[in-house]
């Protein structure tokens, strides 16, 4: 922060910030390619750096400064588009000032699993709606940004939710099962940030933590005791003037140094909005993309477990997640660690790591259940031609040893085999059991 002490006033005048730029994302389910005005591919920012050179966010240029890996997975032309000034931004209830939407779509790979489990999961892939948060009084921005992200049916009679669902083309819509979007949030002012708590229990806080804390929480309530030690873990480490948080709720970031617009040459804080609408806007869609195959996965092992479960569909499961974790999961932005770091933040503030692993383990159980029952099916049927062999063996070796070998003394033999065969069946109940199991392994199989 620069020296000068905040104007208390600043925190009520709604041309104190220069910028409140937010991406929402939010779980949808894409049936189809939506129609125009959408068109393939990500949204293209431009930002001219201070060397002069511009630089524009296609898609090849993401991969070139990422990881080519990337590219099918989160830029290609058959998992993304966008619609952006073409856009009807329609009236939002909250007053979120819409100026571009994005689809992404998991890929043709993850949807064929979806169909061999037989399943039609809430969600398969993201939106990102991009734009600003009201012109609001400083003080009023966290509560502007809980609403905007609100899109739970029971909020404010729906309409926030309403809003958010009809900025989606036909063919694509809301999970039913979401209810807050996570967010990025960039705030800068054209002077010193205003403070938005003059209480003296804070004022030990520097004016860019109170901002952090709050918008990171969308909540106007001052921060407690405990606030000081968890805002130090959702630090997010950047360089020069911006100070960052990012956890589940997403990134929050705020300017620490006067902003002179964004029409100023060489403007630090351009490059900023150009990575968080960009970059780190992909970063939290990737790990939002990874919660909703897991939760997908997880449906398909619950269903599986309320019965037998069967070789074939826990091997092909095994598989399919294998190719998960190699693709989506592995999948990085290169040597880009800050974006890597949003990803893997967010993936272990919801537990993600640890789902994955239950998956695994929970997929080994039932390989050692079917292997078990194999072993089981193996057993039975060794027994039973032991029980019905050996009698079967005896029997013709004696036919074969008599003097008058016909088809009247075979049947015969054949006849008394088979009352051996019953009467052992019936005075050893432990050979009914094994004909039984051996039935019931045909049938799981």
């Amino acid at each position: 922060m620069s020296g000068a002490a905040p104007d208390s006033g600043s925190a009520r005048d709604p041309g104190a910030l220069v910028r409140r730029d937010t991406v929402l994302i939010v779980a949808v389910r894409i049936d189809a390619p939506p129609p125009e005005p959408f068109a393939a591919g990500p949204l293209v920012r431009r930002w001219q750096r201070a060397d002069g050179n511009d630089v524009y966010s296609t898609a090849t240029r993401r991969a070139e400064y990422t990881s080519q890996r990337l590219a099918p997975l989160l830029w290609d032309a058959t998992v993304r588009w966008h619609a952006d000034e073409r856009l009807d931004p329609g009236a939002a209830p909250h007053g979120f000032e819409l100026t571009a939407v994005e689809l992404i779509r998991l890929n043709d790979s993850v949807l064929g699993m979806f169909r061999r489990m037989g399943a039609r999961p809430e969600a398969n892939g993201v939106a990102l709606l991009h734009g600003r948060l009201p012109a609001l009084p400083p003080a009023r921005m966290p509560t502007a940004l809980r609403q905007c992200a609100d899109v739970d049916a029971h909020h404010a009679g729906g309409a926030y939710r309403d809003w958010a669902a009809r900025r989606l083309p036909p063919g694509c819509r809301l999970s039913a099962t979401e209810r807050e979007a996570v967010y990025c949030a960039f705030i800068t002012a054209r002077d010193d940030l205003p403070r938005l708590n003059q209480g003296a229990g804070h004022a030990s806080w520097s004016t860019a933590d109170q901002w952090l804390w709050q918008m990171y929480h969308a909540s106007d309530f001052p921060p407690g005791d405990e606030a000081p030690d968890e805002l130090a873990s959702l630090r997010f480490r950047l360089r020069n003037n911006v100070r960052g948080v990012l956890g589940l709720r997403g990134l929050v970031l705020v300017g620490t140094e006067p902003d002179p617009g964004r029409e100023a040459p060489n403007n630090y804080y351009n490059g900023t909005t150009y990575h968080l609408t960009s970059l780190y806007a992909d970063a939290l869609a990737l790990a939002r993309l990874h919660q909703v195959v897991l939760t997908a996965f997880g449906t398909e092992v619950a269903r599986i477990a309320e019965g037998e479960p069967k070789r074939r569909e826990v091997g092909q499961l095994e598989r399919d997640l294998l190719v998960f974790r190699r693709g989506y999961w592995s999948a990085d932005f290169g040597r880009q660690d800050t974006v890597d770091a949003v990803t893997r933040t967010w993936q272990r503030g919801a537990g993600l790591p640890e789902t994955l692993q239950s998956l695994k383990d929970d997929l080994g159980e039932f390989s050692r259940q079917v292997q078990a029952a194999e072993t089981e099916m193996t057993n039975a049927i060794l027994g039973l031609l032991a029980a019905i062999g050996l009698p079967f063996g005896v029997g013709l070796a004696i036919w074969q040893g008599l003097s008058s070998s016909s088809l009247t003394s075979l049947g015969w033999s054949l006849g008394g085999i088979g009352v051996v065969i019953v009467l052992l069946l019936v005075g050893f109940p432990g050979l009914r059991r094994l004909l039984l199991e051996l039935w019931r392994d045909r049938r799981r199989s």
